[in-house]
């Protein structure tokens, strides 16, 4: 047995020659048929022309590597690892070799070369000697039977290269012989690296490449899973699921690799690395292929490709008709950052309970689906950096479904308190009115024309019934962005003041793309007659019927439209029964507080009326202290009235690092040194923070 797995050198038509009662199977795992015509394709036939030419007498073509199998003492199959496109390739030519003998009428040696090369006249089941991949199998077979006037797919690579090759080998027979270039063919040689299962093809695949381009994750899955099943299997497994992945996907394996990382980091609840996708479904293939059976594994994944399908691709008509409104609006913002999440919230959405009724409701789905909008609009308004929440949504579903147990009924004040509550105060944070309007009243918006697109698409859709058709508007300046002297004595103004406005929110609409060009840098009265073009428009109606367009129209317009965000992306906070929070209280000497300590954020919410140490004999020791209460001083938070300082407000604390806690550094203001707020910081009971062990795990 050893013997028979020694690699072997042998001439094409040697090989096809010596494996009568053998076919050569491309398994379905095994990439598309990509060789071009003009490039790989080309390439072989130079080297025959070579070898025709006499300027070389043998040429190595590359390896074929093989899983032999027997059938039957008059059947074996091979199952071909690496150099499916050679192959494929090879066979073709000798297709196009035997039409070229029809058309002569060399009948009885096309019917030899058949017999000899191309079939086993023996065997009626696995009758030919190439199965190709099952992608090409139609267009091959119609070649094979020569039903050439039916084939549909004209464009199919294996049909465009069977004729390409044919055209060539039809111009070289001015020359030469069809036994010349049979011949010429046998002198190329392969080198066959035949292998068992004992010899892990598996491994043997994930390291070749047969033609150049890194295998995508989703190439490896695909053989991964394909592989160790038997080949009848493998082939009804691709028609059946594979397909149906590429059909609620997509073809291309860049974006089936995309889906892969999604599904197992919702699998997984956690971040996957793009480098790490495929030992991580590996992983939990083997983890699971128990529970679901080979066949329960593709319907795992054809069933989650379904849930993608539904958030990012099919017709919104198709959904319920209470996710309709909040899908679309999702799509519009383009993130797939949020996929794990809402695929594995979808994935619930279609369980049922054992009632019968869905586990989250298409309401409830519906109701996280419009925070989230509002959370990644808000944050992308507010020019907010994306790489702070690209790892975040996995270890929000794995927080959310915690604290679930099992039981949704409260599932969207928990995925509130989740997303909003606990970030407040960090880099994954949903900005407030206060932030919002901080961040955007003076910013440039422009460069934030994708998001900002979004937001005039639904403010111009609010309560009207008109259909618009977005696709021909276009986001434009009113004070146009390259400043005329007109603009500036119409303004009265200097380039300073026009450059700090140009690209406020407030200048900034939809036009006509027609009418961009028109606008141009015209003075208002031209801009205003272009505009007029748009009058449809509701968010142009009140710009219109101004005669003049100043400096303190944009100001008021930019506040007009931060209000507008607010109120249609609102800023969601989960109801006091769903956060945890524990009153807290701190005192020594003339200081005493009183708060709120929140375990889920580590924030700390210091009461109206708390009273801060005052005489301490160092205070120079913490400069970081004192800077910190002449800021909160200068904020109107804390004002020191009768020799004491108090707070006037409410105010929170939050901490600097995501799991930290403000305990010390609130403890630390309050008493005016370095503390250990677990220690210093006291329940209602008088025990300290730091001895409740159900807090313990948020200790700094």
């Amino acid at each position: 047995m050893q013997q028979e797995n020694i690699p072997i050198k042998v001439g094409l038509l040697e090989l096809l020659y010596g494996s009568q009662g053998t076919q050569f199977v491309i398994p379905a795992y095994q990439r598309n048929y990509t060789w071009v015509a003009n490039k790989e394709v080309k390439q072989l036939l130079e080297d025959i022309k070579e070898v025709l030419s006499g300027e070389i007498t043998k040429h190595f073509i590359g390896i074929m590597i093989y899983l032999e199998t027997s059938i039957s003492a008059f059947q074996r199959e091979r199952s071909v690892i690496d150099g499916q496109q050679r192959l494929t390739t090879i066979f073709l030519m000798l297709y196009a070799i035997k039409e070229l003998m029809i058309e002569r009428g060399l009948n009885l040696d096309a019917e030899k070369l058949e017999n000899m090369y191309l079939v086993n006249p023996f065997n009626e089941t696995n009758k030919f000697k190439l199965k190709p991949l099952v992608s090409d199998d139609a267009v091959y077979q119609q070649i094979v039977t020569r039903d050439f006037e039916n084939i549909q797919e004209k464009k199919a690579n294996v049909y465009i290269n069977f004729l390409y090759i044919k055209n060539v080998l039809q111009k070289l027979l001015d020359t030469y012989t069809i036994n010349d270039i049979l011949e010429a063919m046998n002198k190329l040689y392969i080198v066959c690296v035949p292998i068992g299962k004992d010899d892990y093809p598996q491994k043997i695949f994930e390291s070749i490449n047969a033609t150049g381009a890194k295998l995508t994750a989703s190439d490896l899955i695909r053989n991964f899973i394909l592989m160790p099943i038997r080949s009848d299997l493998q082939d009804k497994y691709y028609e059946k699921y594979w397909k149906r992945l590429e059909q609620l996907i997509d073809s291309d394996s860049k974006k089936l690799e995309a889906f892969f990382r999604f599904f197992i980091m919702a699998k997984r609840m956690s971040l996957i690395n793009k480098s790490a996708v495929y030992r991580a479904f590996t992983e939990w293939y083997d983890e699971n292929v128990a529970t679901y059976g080979e066949e329960g594994v593709f319907k795992e994944i054809v069933k989650y490709a379904s849930y993608y399908n539904a958030i990012y691709k099919a017709p919104v008509d198709s959904l319920d008709s209470a996710l309709h409104k909040a899908v679309e609006e999702f799509r519009l913002i383009l993130s797939d950052m949020p996929a794990p999440l809402l695929m594995e919230l979808y994935a619930i959405h279609k369980s049922v309970d054992d009632k019968g009724n869905p586990r989250i409701s298409a309401k409830q789905l519906s109701e996280i689906i419009t925070i989230l909008n509002s959370y990644l609009m808000r944050r992308s308004l507010c020019g907010m950096d994306t790489s702070d929440i690209t790892r975040y949504f996995p270890i929000l579903l794995k927080e959310t479904l915690a604290d679930c147990d099992g039981n949704y009924a409260d599932i969207v004040e928990i995925f509130k308190k989740n997303l909003v509550n606990t970030n407040k105060g960090n880099s994954q944070e949903m900005p407030d009115d206060n932030r919002l309007r901080d961040r955007i009243l003076n910013a440039n918006m422009y460069n934030l024309r994708s998001s900002l697109s979004v937001f005039f698409r639904k403010l111009e859709s609010e309560n009207n019934p008109a259909p618009v058709d977005f696709s021909k508007l276009s986001i434009e300046h009113l004070m146009p962005q390259m400043a005329t002297p007109e603009w500036y004595e119409a303004l009265n103004t200097d380039k300073d003041t026009y450059d700090e406005n140009v690209h406020r929110l407030g200048n900034l609409t939809l036009a006509a793309r027609n009418d961009n060009s028109k606008m141009s840098n015209r003075v208002w009265e031209y801009k205003n007659k272009v505009l007029a073009s748009t009058n449809h428009l509701k968010i142009n109606h009140k710009i219109l019927q101004k005669e003049h367009w100043t400096l303190t129209d944009i100001e008021e317009r930019t506040q007009q439209l931060i209000a507008d965000i607010a109120r249609l992306y609102p800023y969601y906070e989960a109801k006091d029964s769903a956060v945890t929070k524990v009153a807290i209280h701190i005192g020594f000497q003339n200081a005493y507080a009183q708060g709120y300590y929140y375990p889920d954020n580590g924030s700390v919410e210091i009461l109206e009326g708390s009273t801060l140490y005052m005489d301490s004999p160092t205070p120079e020791l913490y400069p970081d202290i004192e800077a910190l209460r002449s800021d909160l001083k200068d904020n109107g938070v804390i004002e020191e009235c009768e020799g004491q300082l108090k707070f006037i407000t409410n105010y929170f604390f939050y901490p600097k690092r995501i799991k930290a806690t403000a305990l010390s550094s609130t403890a630390a203001i309050i008493l005016h040194g370095s503390r250990n707020g677990w220690e210093y910081w006291q329940n209602e009971d008088g025990v300290q923070i730091g001895q409740i062990e159900e807090l313990r795990k948020n200790k700094e």
